[in-house]
């Protein structure tokens, strides 16, 4: 299930002759608004495995959204480093990259948000306090609002929120309708892992409804149909 969760204002240095944005990405060790602690090491596994010098999966993107419009890169270095994740990321050379280092050096990007899943067994909650100790890191974003008030130019925001105001049968069947065009970059399909993951935390959330509140119309997928269809399939 991808959770997000954003810090705000901590950008380090922006380069606008090489395209290149130092920013912190997540607040380790301070409890967050949404009442978690992500513990310092959380992501030393998930850089290693995922990170530049692993399988190079993780990307830098706008408002969580999983597809190569609101690709900006990926970093080139991720490390933790005082109690912070830091990403040195180049910008795509992109019209889209160029307005993106603008804003950037301009201060009107300010902070960022990370897409991540816990690992089973990964958390435990002490005094009403979640205790992050691994994450799965999929993503970092450039995101209006944070939820660590321990960031000054960069935040952290975190929650079950999808950045697509679509739910999750909607977002599922724009996704099927995409695989029947043909085939897909490597690049592709790993924005469509982050896509997946997002449309299984809407699911959980949607399970947990209230049946009162659950209106679905007939020819609306439910999430129990959802999850089937997941179940058969894999990346």
């Amino acid at each position: 299930m991808l959770q997000t969760k954003g810090l705000q204002e901590q950008i380090l240095d922006v380069d606008t002759e090489k395209k290149t944005v130092k920013a912190v990405w997540a607040a380790m060790g301070n409890i967050d608004l949404d009442g978690d602690v992500i513990m310092p090491g959380a992501f030393t596994k998930t850089i290693q495995e995922r990170g530049p010098q692993g399988k190079n999966l993780i990307w830098a993107l706008i408002d969580h959204e999983a597809d190569l419009k609101h690709a900006i890169g990926k970093p080139s270095e991720l490390y933790e480093e005082n109690g912070k994740l830091i990403a040195v990321t180049k910008i795509v050379d992109t019209e889209l990259g160029e307005d993106i280092i603008t804003m950037y050096n301009e201060g009107l990007i300010n902070q960022h948000s990370i897409g991540f899943s816990i690992p089973k067994n990964k958390s435990e909650i002490r005094d009403g306090v979640r205790y992050i100790k691994e994450c799965v890191l999929y993503e970092g974003s450039a995101v209006l609002w944070g939820a660590n008030p321990e960031t000054p130019t960069l935040g952290v925001f975190k929650g079950m929120n999808a950045p697509a105001q679509l739910n999750a049968s909607q977002r599922l069947e724009k996704m099927l309708k995409a695989f029947k065009h043909g085939k897909f970059t490597d690049e592709t399909f790993q924005l469509i892992e982050i896509e997946i993951k997002q449309i299984q935390a809407m699911i959980e959330a949607e399970s947990t409804q209230p049946a009162d509140d659950a209106v679905e119309p007939d020819n609306e997928i439910t999430p129990e149909q959802i999850k089937q269809i997941f179940s058969n399939f894999k990346l």
